[in-house]
């Protein structure tokens, strides 16, 4: 028979949870000024502890605001009359232990929120987000352990006795999971997935059960691009594997099979997609750093890719043209984007992990993402259902350009997709 945990009212501290106010284990607070569209605090009575039952297979903060998303939950929930997905979530991940260069990445949530500040809610060509007829709230951070990329890398002494240890310091304990696991457990919970106990009984949700499955659109802000993967695992569990696909906005194909010896880092984590969703539903755009092992992996899976140097001479317009066309002929009917700011050219985002000189502008990359809008309000045939942004590492950057550039490409990723009257002036052909 189980005994009750009992923790010391000195231990019992504020929260420490999945989704927090701060980027946890990093020292480094949002802090400034916020736009209304990406920021949220909680007020005191959900950020404050708690108590709970403490029964052993609850920690004292439950790993959620618990009180928050008792009572809050419902903004998650479909609404009357609005087309599902009816909440767009934003969801930070302050992670960078998967990179192999420059960290500082973990700090890109926080920065894509200052610099948002300086942004209202309008989006191009004189449309404003409140057309979105949305529910936009930012749910704060994933909390992310500052050692533990992924369980597999660690085995179960090593991480009961991280268990340990956070219970003595009354912090949230790991649940037997590195960062990979948890992100994807709770990028599936928003999404509308009930979650299961780990192999110890501990719990992350402990009395909400979602029933929104379907009516959240998630914004993930990265953190480094090796967090692609869970999220594409929570989609396709939330989804299904059919028809879904991923368009990586990269200069890198991060196609290896392994680096140093680690399958799930960000320089092959989208080689673990392509096994997660099969090779011919990835699209790569932007490529121009490809090792060999990469350029021979993509040929012979099939992902379907193009190379900086063939863009350099394509009108966006054009090349949108042909991209839609090989989607098209996938029969794809969801879609995951991917962004990692390292698309961009390195004198317009050299706020990354791995800045690459040669690359596209963001104008170009704009264009491409209303396109893809307006592809998919002609065609009926495909539904966005997740965007990451990564790789942005504000100690890297230069007067915030690169940051700047990260909330603008986010507006308009929902501007082209959300906003149903927003269309170009120059209309691309049907593909039919």
């Amino acid at each position: 028979m189980k005994t009750e945990m009992m923790i010391p009212k000195s231990k019992q501290k504020h929260l420490r949870v999945p989704l927090v106010p701060i980027n946890w284990g990093h020292g480094r607070p949002w802090g400034g000024v916020q736009s209304h569209l990406l920021t949220f605090f909680p007020e005191d009575e959900y950020s404050l502890v708690i108590p709970s039952s403490q029964e052993e297979k609850y920690f004292l903060s439950h790993r959620f605001w618990r009180k928050f998303l008792e009572e809050k939950a419902g903004i998650l929930r479909k609404k009357d009359k609005i087309i599902p997905p009816s909440v767009i979530a934003i969801i930070g991940i302050p992670m960078d232990i998967g990179v192999g260069y420059r960290h500082g990445a973990r700090f890109g949530p926080r920065a894509i929120r200052e610099v948002s500040a300086q942004f209202g809610s309008g989006v191009e060509g004189g449309f404003d987000l409140s057309q979105v007829n949305k529910k936009i709230i930012d749910l704060g951070d994933v909390d992310i352990h500052p050692y533990l990329l992924s369980g597999k890398l660690f085995d179960s002494k090593t991480l009961r006795e991280v268990r340990e240890n956070y219970r003595t310091d009354g912090e949230v304990p790991p649940l037997g999971w590195g960062n990979l696991e948890r992100i994807q457990s709770v990028l599936e919970w928003i999404m509308g997935e009930p979650l299961s106990p780990d192999e110890e009984g501990y719990t992350v949700i402990p009395d909400i059960i979602p029933d929104w499955k379907g009516n959240v659109f998630p914004v993930i802000l990265g953190g480094d691009h090796s967090l692609t993967l869970p999220c594409i695992r929570a989609v396709k569990k939330i989804y299904g594997k059919e028809n879904l696909g991923i368009i990586y906005f990269d200069a890198h194909p991060d196609y290896l099979s392994s680096r140093s010896g680690l399958k799930e880092t960000h320089a092959s984590q989208a080689r673990r997609v392509a096994e997660e969703i099969g090779a011919e539903n990835v699209f790569q755009v932007g490529l121009r750093y490809i090792e060999r092992e990469e350029f021979e992996g993509i040929n012979k899976d099939g992902v379907h890719f193009w190379k900086m140097d063939e863009l350099t001479n394509l009108h966006a317009d054009v090349f949108s043209e042909m991209l839609f066309r090989e989607i098209k002929n996938q029969k794809i009917d969801k879609m995951y984007v991917s962004i990692d700011i390292d698309v961009l050219d390195a004198s317009v985002a050299p706020g990354t992990g791995v800045p690459e000189p040669g690359g596209m502008n963001t104008r170009y990359l704009i264009d491409i993402i209303q396109n893809l809008g307006d592809f998919i309000a002609k065609e009926h045939t495909m539904d966005l259902v997740a965007l990451d942004l990564v790789e942005v590492a504000p100690d890297w950057d230069i007067g915030n350009i690169t940051a700047l550039a990260a909330v603008k490409i986010i507006f308009e990723t929902l501007g082209a997709y959300f906003i149903a009257e927003k269309t170009k002036e120059k209309q691309l052909p049907s593909l039919t």
